[in-house]
């Protein structure tokens, strides 16, 4: 299997050199020193240096001996006419390296004289980062957003309403969509794809252990029961889980939703600690489970073949075949409660009012919602549209159900920030979870939180 290191460090080359490309970093500039890279982006300093390797044989920087590395003085870059049409997207974000490429083709088949080049700041400063490279005189075309940073991003009167540019296309939208980010005042983000929080399972552990591939019908029993068949240990240490979970709380609020967590239904402090419970069951009492907490690039045990089930999104799973997944993994039905319900995550796009071209800019996001430009990305990628007639006629409808989207089941689902308080601390709330994970806090005191 591809190491994580390889996959990473070509992201972060990628990521520096539309920097430089785009005139973010300008020529004479420095780039941040590697520990800084290192601490910025999530990463080792061997894969730091590596991209900065790349860089370099390019001739798009040099290192100065006691200075560090900076983008030569005399580089330059021939633009002519052409137009540049420059989106920021945080790091990481996995449409972007999987998925964005499509509507990018079709806008520049479109305009050929127009260069697109995508910007990635870490996700956790991301709406900081946008505000320092103002300040610095450098103004995005366009910004990719995920709903969880939409929802952090108080500025959005600083964005154009897009209602009278894309108002036709938004009609096939799906409803629950377009209520969650489109309102009819005025259209400031636009969903372009979304991913709802799924199962996904490895066939082949499955069969190896004799055990039925999970069904429309199948309940937690069953899920208890096959990762408790599956899990396997060597000498007393577990050398492979049944099921691997993120720690984040877009996943595991799953578990509450799924037995009847509502935003409308009153007190959901005993839904959440019923869910809580079941997953410490999982973790330490039968241990037949494990967590997993590296937040920037999701390195999870499963698709190593160290777990045999494990909570994701399509967006993660988009990432699976560059790090050399060996199976084929499939999706199952949620089977952990009697509602019908999971989370969901989105990608949008915004556009600057500031920015050098809105209307152009605009046209984009046009573009991206078209049904020809998502018909050939729900083809030809893992991810979703937005059309719900696209994704009829590209997914089986068995697939469609088991992801809860099908059969009007993605109107029981929700986005995190429709769960939660908007006041709530969410990493204030995970670091207070961080015993519960050790095994070390009851699930009825995390609990009280929410």
């Amino acid at each position: 299997m591809r190491r994580a290191s390889d996959f990473l460090y070509v992201r972060l080359y990628k990521t520096l050199k539309e920097q430089i490309l785009t005139g973010l970093i300008k020529p004479g500039d420095y780039l941040l020193p590697e520990n800084e890279l290192c601490k910025y982006y999530g990463l080792s300093r061997n894969s730091v240096r590596k991209a900065l390797d790349e860089l370099h044989k390019e001739g798009l920087v040099v290192k100065r001996v006691g200075l560090g590395t900076m983008v030569p003085a005399d580089v330059s870059f021939q633009q002519g006419d052409r137009k540049t049409l420059r989106i920021v997207a945080p790091f990481p974000a996995y449409f972007v390296d999987n998925g964005l490429h499509v509507i990018c083709e079709a806008f520049r088949h479109k305009y050929p004289h127009v260069d697109v080049h995508v910007l990635s700041f870490p996700s956790d400063t991301f709406i900081e980062s946008i505000r320092q490279s103002d300040r610095m005189g450098f103004c995005p075309d366009i910004v990719l957003i995920g709903e969880s940073q939409l929802a952090i991003a108080e500025e959005q009167d600083v964005f154009v309403d897009l209602g009278p540019v894309v108002g036709g296309s938004l009609k096939g939208v799906y409803p629950k969509l377009r209520d969650a980010f489109c309102p009819k005042e005025a259209v400031k983000a636009v969903p372009i794809t979304f991913s709802p929080t799924c199962l996904a399972y490895n066939p082949d552990l499955f069969a190896a252990a004799g055990i039925h591939l999970p069904g429309p019908h199948w309940t937690v029993d069953d899920f208890t029961e096959a990762a408790e068949r599956v899990t396997s240990a060597t000498d007393g240490r577990i050398d492979r889980f049944g099921f691997s979970l993120f720690t984040s709380l877009s996943r595991w609020l799953v578990f509450a939703l799924q037995n009847g967590m509502r935003p409308d239904s009153g007190d959901n402090r005993p839904k959440i600690a019923m869910a809580l419970d079941r997953l410490q069951d999982w973790l330490h009492r039968k241990r037949i489970a494990t967590v997993y907490t590296e937040s920037k690039n999701l390195i999870n045990p499963f698709i190593y073949g160290k777990s045999a089930m494990t909570l994701t999104t399509l967006f993660e799973m988009s990432t699976w075949a560059e790090r050399g997944i060996d199976f084929k993994p499939e999706i199952a039905p949620l089977p952990f409660g009697e509602t019908k319900s999971t989370l969901m995550q989105a990608n949008l796009l915004l556009v600057p009012s500031q920015c050098a071209d809105p209307g152009l800019s605009s046209e984009f996001v046009n573009m991206a919602l078209q049904a020809d430009v998502q018909q050939t990305m729900c083809e030809s990628t893992i991810f979703l549209s937005v059309l719900e007639t696209v994704n009829e006629a590209a997914r089986s409808e068995a697939f469609m159900h088991a992801i809860n989207i099908g059969g009007g089941l993605i109107d029981n689902n929700y986005f995190l920030h429709e769960l939660l308080d908007h006041q709530m601390d969410q990493t204030d709330l995970m670091a207070e979870m961080s015993l519960f994970w050790l095994g070390l806090e009851d699930a009825r005191t995390i609990a009280e939180h929410f």
